[in-house]
C-alpha cells in the first residue's frame, strides 16, 4: 500500500501546487523578468502594432529574443479569453471570481457586476495566467524527468527526488516567472530526461535519444540562453564518448551529434535572427550572440558592471541556498551510487566553468538543479537501504530527513516570506487602482512610476484594461530631480502628474495616500520558543502620492497649494485632457 500511494507523481502534484499558490501569493514580476513580461502583454494586446509595444520605449540593457513571449503570449491569450467566456457566462461564476481573498488578481476576469460598481479593472489576470501556463510547462518537464528516474533507478529514487525538489524554495518561486532562465530550464529538463531514459524496452536506436537530447539543449543556446553551451559541452562529451559500444560506434556517435548541435543551433539561430530582427527593427540581429558578446571576456565583457562575486560563490553560497540539505546528500550520492556520478559530474561542470564570470546569480544554475536533486535522491536512498548496517548510517538516515523537515521550513518560513513581499512597485500600482482614481475627474489622470516601482511589480499588465482607458501612465526617467515630477508642464499648457508612486520622502505639491512595505531584511528571533528562526524585516519602501489641487506654477510657493480651483479643474477637463496623447493605446475617442 505504501508504494502505491507514495509515487513522485503525487509530490510533483503537490509541487504543481505550490508553484500555483505562490503565483497567488507574488502574482507580480521584477526587473529581470521585465522583458518578456512586457513583450507578453504586447503580443496580447498590441499584436501587430510594434511602434506600441513597450521595448520601443524601453529596450533595455542587451537585445533579448522574442520567441518565447510570442509563444507564451499567443497560449496566455487563448486560455484568457476562454476563462473570461466562461467566468462572464453568469451572475454566480462572476460573484465567485471576485472574491479577491480567494482568487487574488483573477478577480480581473470579471468584467462588470453592475452599472454602478466603480471597481476598476486592470489587465492582471491576464499575467497571472500566463504564469500559470508556465509554470505548468515547468512542472510538467520535471515531472518527465521524474518519472525517467523512476524507470531506470526504481520509485523510491523518484520518490525522494520529486520531495527533494518540493523541499526547496526556488524551484517552486521561480518555475511560473517569465524569465530566459525559466524558457531554458524546460526544455534543458525534458532534454536531460531523455539523456537519462533507458534504451532497454524501446524500439528506436539508444543512440537516437542522446542525438535528440543535444539537439534539444543546443536550440536552447541559440534561441534562450547562451551560457546552456556549459551544459551542451559535458553532456555532448558524455554521449559520445562513455556510451560508445566501441570504435565504430564512436564514430558514428561523433557524426549524428555535432550534426545534430550544428543543424539545431543554424536553424534555430535563422529563425531567432528572422523574427528578432523584425521586432527590434535592425537588419540583422541575434539576440543571444549580442548577449555573449555582452558578457564574454573577449567581447565587451560588460556583465561585471552589474556586480561581481567571488569564485567559489556558487558553491559555498548559492548552491547551499537552492538544494538546502540535497546538497550534501547529493555529494554522498556521487560517492555511493555509480549510476548517478556523470550527473553530478556534468553538473558540477556546469557551476565551475560559469563560475569564472564574475558576474553571478542564483538563476544562472537553474539548468543543473534537477540533476543535483537527482543525485542527492540517490544518496538517500543509500542512506535508506544502508540504516540497518551500522549505527553511523543510521544517524546519518535520521538527519537527513531532519534535513528535508528544516528545508521545508526555512523555505516557507524564510525564502518565502521575505520573496513574496519584495515587490513595492506591484503593490502600489493596485493600490494606485483601488483607489479609484478616474471617477474622480471628467478628464486624463497622469500617473508617474518611478524607475523603482517599474522594476518591482509595476508592468504592463498591472494597467487599467480597455473599460478604464482614461489613466495616462509615464515610466520615462528622464527629469533632473524630483521636482520636474511636478513642475512638469504638458504640450497643451494642462497641469503635470496627478498621482505619483516612487521612493521620495518628500514630494512638494503632493500628500501620501498610502505607505508601501517591502522586504529589508532578516534578523534572529531572539524571543522563546524562537520560531521561525529569522524574522523578516520590512518598511516602507514605496509611497503612493496624490497632487493636491493647485496651480502648476505656484507649487513651489507657500500658501498658494489650493490656486487650482474646481472651476480651472472642469475647464481643463472639458477642453484639454481627451484631446492629449491621441496616440496612447488605451485612448478613448469622446
Amino acid at each position: 500500500m505504501r508504494r502505491v500511494l507514495l509515487t513522485h507523481a503525487l509530490f510533483d502534484f503537490v509541487f504543481l501546487l505550490s508553484v500555483l499558490l505562490y503565483v497567488r501569493l507574488a502574482p507580480y514580476t521584477k526587473v529581470e523578468e521585465s522583458f518578456n513580461t512586457q513583450a507578453v502583454h504586447d503580443v496580447i494586446f498590441h499584436t501587430n502594432d510594434l511602434h506600441l509595444w513597450d521595448h520601443k520605449e524601453f529596450p533595455g540593457v542587451v537585445p533579448r529574443t522574442f520567441v518565447g513571449p510570442l509563444i507564451l503570449g499567443k497560449v496566455t491569450k487563448t486560455v484568457a479569453r476562454a476563462m473570461e467566456v466562461f467566468v462572464n457566462s453568469n451572475p454566480v461564476t462572476k460573484r465567485i471570481f471576485r472574491s479577491e481573498q480567494v482568487w487574488g488578481e483573477l478577480k480581473h476576469l470579471v468584467e462588470t457586476l453592475n452599472e454602478e460598481e466603480t471597481f476598476v479593472r486592470t489587465k492582471m489576470h491576464y499575467q497571472v495566467i500566463m504564469r500559470m501556463v508556465l509554470g505548468l510547462l515547468s512542472t510538467f518537464s520535471l515531472h518527465r524527468f521524474h518519472s525517467v528516474i523512476g524507470k531506470n533507478f526504481g520509485n523510491d529514487v523518484a520518490v525522494y527526488a520529486s520531495v527533494l525538489a518540493l523541499a526547496q524554495f526556488h524551484l517552486a518561486f521561480y518555475a511560473s516567472r517569465p524569465l530566459p532562465n525559466i524558457f531554458a530550464f524546460v526544455l534543458t529538463t525534458f532534454a536531460l530526461s531523455l539523456w537519462l531514459e533507458d534504451r532497454k524496452n524501446l524500439k528506436i536506436n539508444r543512440s537516437v535519444l542522446d542525438t535528440l537530447a543535444v539537439a534539444i539543449v543546443s536550440m536552447v543556446v541559440a534561441v534562450f540562453r547562451c551560457d546552456n553551451i556549459l551544459l551542451l559541452a559535458p553532456l555532448g562529451v558524455h554521449v559520445t564518448l562513455f556510451r560508445m559500444t566501441d570504435i565504430y560506434d564512436a564514430s558514428l556517435r561523433i557524426i549524428a551529434n555535432v550534426m545534430a548541435m550544428v543543424t539545431a543551433i543554424l536553424a534555430f539561430a535563422y529563425a531567432s535572427i528572422s523574427i528578432d530582427s523584425k521586432h527590434w527593427d535592425k537588419e540583422f540581429l541575434w539576440p543571444e550572440w549580442e548577449v555573449l558578446s555582452f558578457n564574454n571576456p573577449i567581447g565587451a565583457n560588460r556583465s561585471h558592471e552589474y556586480g561581481t562575486k567571488p569564485f567559489l560563490w556558487y558553491t559555498y553560497s548559492a548552491l547551499p541556498r537552492m538544494l538546502l540539505i540535497a546538497y550534501p546528500l547529493s555529494v554522498y550520492g556521487f560517492t555511493q551510487e555509480r549510476r548517478c556520478r556523470s550527473a553530478f559530474t556534468i553538473a558540477s561542470f556546469f557551476v565551475f566553468a560559469f563560475s569564472f564570470l564574475g558576474h553571478k546569480e542564483l538563476r544562472f544554475l537553474f539548468p543543473v538543479l534537477p540533476l543535483f536533486n537527482f543525485c542527492g535522491a540517490c544518496g538517500m536512498h543509500r542512506l535508506t537501504l544502508n540504516r540497518k548496517k551500522g549505527k553511523n548510517v543510521a544517524i546519518l538516515h535520521a538527519f537527513a530527513w531532519v534535513g528535508i523537515l528544516v528545508s521545508s521550513a526555512i523555505s516557507i518560513g524564510v525564502f518565502a516570506n521575505a520573496s513574496i513581499a519584495n515587490y513595492p512597485g506591484g503593490e502600489a500600482l493596485a493600490v494606485f487602482h483601488e483607489l479609484n482614481p478616474e471617477h474622480n475627474t471628467l478628464g486624463h489622470v497622469r500617473i508617474h512610476i518611478d524607475d523603482h516601482c517599474a522594476q518591482t511589480g509595476a508592468s504592463r499588465f498591472g494597467q487599467a484594461y480597455h473599460d478604464h482607458n482614461v489613466i495616462l501612465y509615464n515610466k520615462r526617467q528622464d527629469h533632473e530631480h524630483e521636482g520636474h515630477l511636478h513642475a512638469m508642464l504638458h504640450d497643451d499648457g494642462s497641469r503635470g502628474h496627478d498621482w505619483l508612486i516612487n521612493e521620495y520622502k518628500k514630494m512638494p505639491g503632493y500628500e501620501i495616500m498610502r505607505n508601501i512595505t517591502g522586504f529589508t531584511g532578516a534578523v534572529l528571533n531572539k524571543k522563546f520558543p524562537f520560531w521561525p528562526p529569522l524574522l523578516i524585516k520590512k518598511d516602507v519602501r514605496v509611497k503612493v502620492w496624490k497632487r493636491r489641487h493647485g496651480n502648476a506654477k505656484h507649487w513651489f510657493e507657500r500658501n498658494q497649494e489650493d490656486a487650482f480651483d474646481h472651476e480651472q479643474e472642469l475647464i481643463w477637463a472639458h477642453n484639454g485632457a481627451r484631446e492629449h496623447d491621441e496616440y496612447h493605446p488605451y485612448k478613448k475617442n469622446s
